[in-house]
């Protein structure tokens, strides 16, 4: 009997447009049909992809479809976590797609060196043209706890789709992603990571994140403006109640820091009259200095300088620039 070594978890809600090229790569990793399985949770969608999923499954046995009532992009992971039977997970996004034959050494990789998780660069590609790309680091192969990844390594982009993790620790720990909020990443990455007893990162490009317009993070009202706002206010109380229990603060008040840097940008630009009460709201959640660590950036800490001085003189430069 072989042994499924990966399970690719991919929410799909009306991505009718992408989901061919994201299964294209997914399709072409190097496993036998037997030795991985891709999960495609049908989270509800009223498009052609319900029925393009079943043909998926149909034509490949290693892929396995569910079908369940919008539950939002937290609940479609959760539901694919508690179906994989992989020794490892991962998650892909059904409007991005993964480098062909990536997967198969990363995961040798883990089962090698008996890793609860392992993270991999990406590539940012908007309009087929790379705009960025994350392999700077240099491989060393070090083994890290999470605690110590999370305060060396990880910066804002903390996305949960850049790790491969053993999928008996994800369930045995019970770290699932909060439904109902946006940016999740945020929240579920670090409460992972402080779980995680054996962790490596490699200079390897798996993921292709396709930059487009009309995401879900980038509204086009005001009211949908205040909601992203109320959203992120969550994410940082979130944040403070999960560094509570984690034995250093470092990554958490970087994270606080760039968090309470995007809030204010976003009420500069759309939501400027309303400023005074949200610089409220958030001394309320957060009232310590903000400080980002080098791992965040030149331009991340020159924004948190900023704030510090004055978050309505921030507001005032951000309004206009």
């Amino acid at each position: 009997m072989n042994t499924i070594h990966l399970s690719i978890i991919v929410p799909v809600f009306r991505v009718e447009k992408y989901l061919d090229a994201c299964m294209e790569s997914l399709l072409n990793q190097g496993f036998s049909p037997q030795e991985y399985e891709i999960i495609l949770v049908d989270d509800g969608s009223d498009d052609n992809c319900p029925a393009m999923c079943d043909r998926y499954a149909a034509q490949n046995v290693q892929v396995r479809v569910i079908h369940q009532q919008n539950k939002g992009l937290s609940g479609a992971r959760n539901t694919g976590m508690h179906a994989a039977k992989g020794t490892y997970l991962c998650f892909v996004d059904s409007d991005d797609m993964v480098v062909p034959l990536s997967f198969k050494p990363i995961v040798e990789t883990a089962i090698a060196h008996h890793l609860d998780a392992i993270k991999y660069a990406y590539t940012i590609l908007e309009n087929g043209i790379t705009t960025a790309c994350t392999i700077t680091q240099r491989e060393d192969n070090t083994i890290y706890t999470g605690q110590q990844f999370l305060d060396t390594k990880v910066d804002a982009q903390c996305f949960s789709w850049l790790y491969l993790v053993r999928t008996n620790f994800l369930l045995k720990t019970n770290i699932q992603f909060i439904e109902g909020i946006i940016y999740e990443d945020i929240d579920w990455t670090p409460r992972m990571l402080l779980q995680v007893q054996r962790m490596m990162q490699v200079n390897t490009c798996v993921y292709y994140y396709i930059a487009r317009d009309g995401s879900i993070t980038r509204p086009r009202s005001t009211e949908r403006w205040r909601k992203l706002v109320d959203n992120y206010l969550m994410i940082l109380q979130r944040l403070q109640q999960t560094a509570a229990t984690a034995p250093t603060c470092r990554w958490f008040d970087s994270m606080s820091s760039s968090s309470v840097s995007s809030i204010l940008t976003i009420v500069a630009k759309h939501l400027y009259a309303e400023r005074k009460e949200y610089i409220k709201r958030i001394k309320a959640i957060y009232p310590k200095p903000l400080r980002c660590s080098a791992a965040f950036g030149m331009h991340e800490r020159l924004k948190a300088m900023v704030a510090n001085i004055s978050p309505n003189i921030y507001c005032l430069i951000r309004h206009f620039i």
